[in-house]
């Protein structure tokens, strides 16, 4: 029988969301695949368990957690391993890793690397577009490179707002004004982000979001914005988007609004020539960043100026926004398998040995260089 792996979890903020996503996606895992569950807890240690499918489990997982397994890679196996004693019991071999990770360590490139080193078919972006689309800085970059309009910003790292902090405050003052917001660069689920509504409350903010990251970001803040959504696949090369959602939110989505409070559903009426464009953005975004995977595209709408912005792309976005499309949860998961496998064949077909000959000529440079 034929073996998904479903990793989640994660040494991230957006922990429990991924755990979510994750249990989501196993009950609607195709038929004739078997689940090979691999969670990774706060601490980072990948491992299953008998009872990862079941939502009471990590509430409190040291005591209800059966049968843990430490779980590892064999690179020249090219496969999973469950260790005891720090001794492979079991080779696990998978046709695909379906990615349910958010934030640090599943969004940013590095699982996607490990599974890379391992020849590991994966779900979602690939190594580049995954740094690309979690770091909104580079984000905003590509996108202003393929004239995607995105909002006037202000970026800086912690080092540099340490030695010149008062011409970075100056600069968010002149170029942005207030209210601005306020985000860590490489963070999802609107975790750390706040609206500064005045200079006085400007740096205690931005201290507030360095605690979640290195880098930060100062936007232009849109009082009049309405928040939009739209959800983009990739199916044999060609690139779909699916429905757009409006965000129903107070001044911003924040992470309450996304995760804790009960949705209000119902159809959403968009003009047709902004639901139209919002499509057409979303599909850009997607190729400019190269995305694979589902990916969503979150979308700003001044409704003063009418000005589309892109705010954001989520490279494996919560519970794979499979509400965002119409056919079923267990069409969306088997697209992304069969395009995980298929993105691994084309690598499984370059080559990464070259006869050169150079150790040969070190070895004899070296030789000469000591007999001078």
């Amino acid at each position: 029988m034929k073996t998904v792996a479903v990793i989640f979890g994660g040494r991230s903020v957006e922990h429990d969301i991924s755990i979510i996503t994750a249990l989501q996606a196993m009950k609607k895992i195709p038929k004739g695949y078997q689940i090979f569950p691999v969670y990774i807890t706060h601490e980072g240690v990948l491992m299953s368990a008998d009872n990862l499918m079941e939502a009471q489990t990590y509430i409190d997982f040291a005591k209800r957690v059966k049968n843990p397994q430490f779980v590892s890679i064999d690179f020249k196996e090219k496969c999973f391993v469950i260790l005891k004693n720090n001794k492979i019991k079991k080779h696990i071999k998978v046709d695909c890793a379906l990615l349910c990770l958010h934030g640090h360590g599943g969004e940013d490139g590095a699982i996607q690397g490990l599974l890379e080193l391992a020849s590991i078919a994966y779900s979602s972006c690939d190594i580049a577009s995954s740094v690309l689309t979690m770091d909104k800085t580079l984000t905003k970059l590509m996108l202003a490179y393929k004239h995607i309009r995105n909002l006037t910003y202000v970026q800086f790292d912690k080092w540099e707002y340490q030695h010149f902090k008062l011409k970075i405050l100056q600069k968010i003052k002149q170029k942005l004004s207030f209210p601005c917001i306020i985000k860590p660069a490489n963070l999802g689920s609107s975790v750390g982000i706040s609206i500064c509504e005045n200079e006085a409350k400007l740096e205690k903010q931005i201290d507030e979001a360095f605690l979640y990251d290195e880098r930060v970001l100062v936007e232009k803040y849109l009082s009049n914005a309405d928040e939009y959504s739209c959800a983009v696949i990739k199916i044999n090369d060609t690139v779909l988007s699916g429905k757009v959602g409006k965000v129903k939110k107070e001044r911003f989505y924040t992470f309450e609004d996304k995760y804790i409070k009960e949705r209000e559903e119902g159809k959403v009426e968009i003009e047709k020539a902004l639901l139209e464009k919002i499509k057409k953005e979303a599909v850009a975004s997607y190729k400019a960043c190269r995305c694979d995977g589902v990916v969503r595209v979150d979308f700003l709408y001044d409704r003063k100026s009418k000005t589309l912005y892109v705010n954001e792309l989520n490279s494996i976005p919560g519970s794979l926004a499979f509400n965002m499309f119409d056919g079923s949860f267990e069409d969306l998961i088997s697209v992304l398998i069969a395009e995980g496998k298929e993105k691994q064949e084309r690598r499984g077909q370059e080559l990464y040995k070259f006869d050169s000959k150079a150790i040969e000529s070190f070895i004899a440079l070296s030789g000469k260089q000591r007999k001078k």
